[in-house]
């Protein structure tokens, strides 16, 4: 199993929208493959939001991407 895990790094005070905007397009996109997590920053480098999408393998990842 690989876990490809993406960093977004966004401007002050944009994180709701961009939750917003994620929480939007996620049913779509878990048709395809789950999500492992959804996490955005509190504390450390702030306006920042990570997530985890879990695969089989590479293959399956190309696959699906």
């Amino acid at each position: 199993m690989i876990h490809e895990i993406r960093t977004y790094d966004l401007k002050p005070r944009s994180v709701p929208e961009f939750e917003k905007r994620a929480g939007e397009m996620i049913e779509g996109r878990v048709k395809y493959s789950p999500l492992g997590g959804f996490w955005s920053t509190e504390v450390g480098p702030l306006n920042q939001v990570v997530h985890i999408w879990p695969y089989e393998d590479l293959n399956a990842r190309t696959d699906i991407r």
